[in-house]
């Protein structure tokens, strides 16, 4: 029998996927190729196309992720508003969860996901509005094959304040590669 410190969180296996809401930053070349998502927390590896994320624990902990006294896990969210404190997300998209889930008062944690639908935010936006009321134009090439979707307004703003990317990419080309690599469909907001 596992003791756990929590109380009140359920805890089950889900062999039918749970659907929640979730960001990602977004990594690629500077041509726009070999696009992959990657978790915003922590310097944590890609999400790879075509093959289920499978969560470990970050504090090299010997247990199975997630685990009910720890934060490990794919974290996914019920509610969108929650996501407009995420570290300059990139991407938007609803993510299937299933294995071992624990679902918590924010959303849920679990053992294996997969994006199903995904759209670039200018994080910007994002922040400010916390829906996606306007769509990023451009896709800005920043070092370390960091990608950040803006709207032609906060491009402005950005190169106003030195941080002009190594290169400017169409984001409708982007996200359509985007789409095509992890074989999921746009999101409609």
């Amino acid at each position: 029998m596992q003791t756990s410190l929590a109380t009140d969180i359920a805890v089950e296996r889900a062999t039918e996927p749970i659907v929640a809401w979730r960001t990602w930053t977004l990594t690629g070349r500077r041509d726009g190729s070999h696009l992959r998502l990657r978790p915003i927390a922590g310097r944590t590896r890609p999400w790879l196309p075509m093959e289920p994320a499978e969560a470990t624990c970050k504090q090299a902990r010997l247990h199975a992720a997630p685990n009910i006294d720890c934060s490990c896990g794919l974290h996914g969210t019920h509610e969108l508003e929650i996501l407009r404190r995420a570290k300059s997300p990139a991407v938007l998209g609803r993510v299937a969860l299933w294995g071992r889930v624990i679902e918590h008062e924010l959303g849920y944690r679990a053992q294996f996901g997969y994006p199903q639908r995904l759209g670039l935010v200018c994080f910007l936006c994002f922040w400010q509005w916390g829906t996606v009321r306007c769509r990023p134009d451009v896709v800005g090439h920043y070092g370390r094959n960091n990608l950040m979707p803006l709207c032609l307004p906060h491009l402005e703003l950005a190169l106003r304040y030195a941080m002009e990317p190594a290169a400017v990419l169409d984001a409708g080309a982007v996200e359509q590669e985007l789409r095509a690599t992890y074989a999921v469909d746009a999101l409609a907001l």
